[in-house]
């Protein structure tokens, strides 16, 4: 098959709409049935719009005489945050007619070239169902690794469905050259961090929109922010909206004499495929740390997803070096199900992160009486 790839533009909202919404395709994405060509033309402008940081593009093929639309591929940046910039997710679509004849690897190509070449993207990962091997065995050609299984991930025809998280490390890293690295200032690092120094009594209650401010000021202190994602002296109004959207479903804080030392919180998946999965979100003041501020957070958050929510599963990364964490969570019923390579940039290094979840141990099931048939 002869192709042609070129950018997206929002005219090709009705073959890609054709193309994700076949009954054969969608059970392999996360998105939900009947689409419509509305809804891709939306989301055309907004992911092609001049500046974006998208590349969306579709591959053509001459059918009777008429270039057509026979798949598309997209690659976006997973997050504004600098200490995230590295890292892009993709998706990849083939039309039913055109599975098996190399669209998806020309796909493929020209993402991973267009990302290696000019994007400065050193690690892409996706998401992919557990039983998908012809997904799994494309992505492999080009790299990408099994880093995480994540169990019970994504509401599938009925039943809810394992996937892996897959990713792709930049196979040669670019680098400045030599002679524009020498330096006569050597980097200092932070001051040390006092911790578990923390005394007296504290209490927990639900976040405020006035809290905004302090919780804010707390997740940009040091002994904090590196385990956090955003970067020191970053402003209040980006860390803000780092906490607050998407909305946080549950948010608590733990005060000491009116000064907050803690914060931790939930945010349900808004797609309707993943509203049984929410995002953890907890930090402690360094001096608070160890202390039992977490252990209480931690407590409080999921006896609310537990008793009154009835989420199945809760999840996070953490980094790998932060083994007060991963403790912490285990001991709550967490688990590693994977780690992300070179996920996250800290002080100056790429580290690795671990993904870990938490299902119910006892997800509660209603009790009614079995009609005859």
């Amino acid at each position: 098959m002869t192709l042609n790839l070129r950018r997206a533009t929002v005219d090709d909202a009705a073959a890609l709409a054709r193309i994700v919404g076949d009954p054969v395709a969608y059970p392999g994405q996360l998105r939900l049935p009947y689409t419509n060509e509305p809804m891709w033309r939306a989301r055309l402008a907004e992911q092609t719009a001049p500046g974006g940081m998208n590349l969306v593009l579709v591959a053509e093929s001459v059918i009777h005489g008429q270039p057509e639309v026979v798949g598309g591929a997209g690659l976006h940046f997973l997050s504004r945050l600098p200490r995230l910039r590295h890292a892009a997710m993709l998706g990849v679509a083939v039309a039913r007619e055109a599975q098996g004849q190399g669209v998806g690897t020309a796909l493929m190509q020209a993402l991973c070239d267009f990302s290696d070449r000019w994007m400065q993207v050193l690690r892409i990962q996706v998401d992919v169902y557990a039983d998908d091997n012809a997904a799994i065995t494309l992505y492999r050609k080009f790299g990408f690794e099994i880093e995480v299984s994540q169990r019970g991930y994504a509401l599938r025809d009925g039943a809810y469905a394992d996937t892996h998280s897959m990713a792709r490390l930049h196979p040669k890293q670019p680098a400045a050259p030599a002679s524009m690295m020498k330096s006569t200032h050597a980097r200092t690092p932070p001051a040390a961090v006092q911790r578990g120094s923390g005394s007296g009594s504290w209490t927990l209650r639900g976040f405020e929109a006035t809290d905004a401010d302090a919780v804010a000021a707390l997740m940009t202190r040091h002994g904090v922010v590196e385990d956090l994602m955003h970067t020191p002296w970053a402003p209040g109004d980006l860390v803000r909206e780092q906490f607050t959207k998407p909305p946080r479903d549950c948010a608590l804080v733990a005060l000491t004499q009116g000064r907050i030392i803690g914060y931790a919180s939930l945010a349900v998946q808004p797609g309707l495929r993943r509203r049984h999965a929410a995002d953890l979100s907890i930090c402690v003041a360094p001096e608070w740390q160890r202390l039992g501020v977490g252990s209480a957070l931690l407590s409080a958050l999921l006896d609310w997803a537990d008793d009154w929510t009835a989420l199945l599963r809760i999840e996070l990364d953490v980094q790998a070096a932060n083994t007060a964490a991963m403790t912490l969570l285990r001991s709550f019923g967490f688990e590693a199900e994977g780690l992300r390579r070179a996920a996250l940039l800290r002080g100056g290094e790429f580290v690795d992160m671990h993904a870990m979840a938490r299902l119910h141990p006892d997800p509660p099931l209603a009790d009614w009486p079995v009609r005859p048939a």
